[in-house]
């Protein structure tokens, strides 16, 4: 599980916002990747099968991802469940998306593909340029981004973690089971209570630590 500064230096080490000047400096794209990831708890393979098309923007409501079963991706990769769901996320990652494909069509990608119905993440300066993103890709830039960070992140985080840092945060916050089932696309919330049950567990054991004003009501009784 990421910690949250250690999310942080992995999406500042991606890009930065430069109040400033208004601009951004590094790679966008790897940090709208990243922040899909933390914020939704996708699994990779349905990140990298998401369309522009899936992101609907709030206009007044909450705006939402939808993740579709698709089969067409060229490295294969697909929604595992093989259930189509929708994920509501903040306008902090709306907005990143927009600035994503405002820099998309700065440099001329709505002229080489229909961009509304391309892949989200795609090549932009290895391989074939808008190729979609394999997650071989991924992982590449993962170790990049270890060598740079050095002892700020875990040196054995993979794309993975951010599913799981997800699903714990939500718990630890009180989501309910069944809410984060749905979220994660899980198939019953036995899987959820099998894989995360541990953490509210976890939690409830702590409370306990303090053993003696926990159980001050019952050793008060006559």
């Amino acid at each position: 599980m990421l910690k949250p500064a250690q999310a942080e230096a992995i999406l500042d080490g991606c890009a930065r916002f430069d109040a400033g000047s208004g601009q951004w400096s590094g790679s966008v794209r790897d940090r709208l990747l990243f922040t899909t990831l933390s914020e939704t708890g996708m699994r990779l393979g349905e990140c990298l099968s998401l369309k522009h098309c899936d992101w609907h923007v709030g206009r007044g409501g909450t705006p939402f991802v939808e993740v579709v079963p698709r089969q067409d991706h060229p490295a294969g990769v697909r929604v595992k469940s093989g259930r189509f769901r929708r994920i509501y996320i903040s306008d902090d990652l709306e907005r990143l998306h927009s600035e994503y494909v405002w820099e998309l069509c700065d440099a001329d990608a709505h002229r080489a593909v229909d961009l509304e119905n391309w892949w989200v993440f795609v090549n932009l300066r290895r391989g074939e340029w808008l190729a979609p993103l394999r997650p071989e890709t991924v992982y590449d830039l993962v170790d990049g981004l270890k060598r740079r960070l050095g002892k700020a992140v875990p040196s054995a985080w993979t794309p993975r973690w951010w599913r799981h840092t997800h699903a714990t945060a939500l718990l630890l916050s009180g989501a309910h089971e069944h809410v984060v089932m749905r979220r994660m696309g899980h198939a019953d919330v036995q899987t959820t209570l099998t894989l995360y049950g541990w953490v509210t567990e976890d939690a409830e054991l702590k409370t306990l630590a303090n053993w003696k004003s926990f159980t001050a009501n019952w050793r008060g009784l006559e």
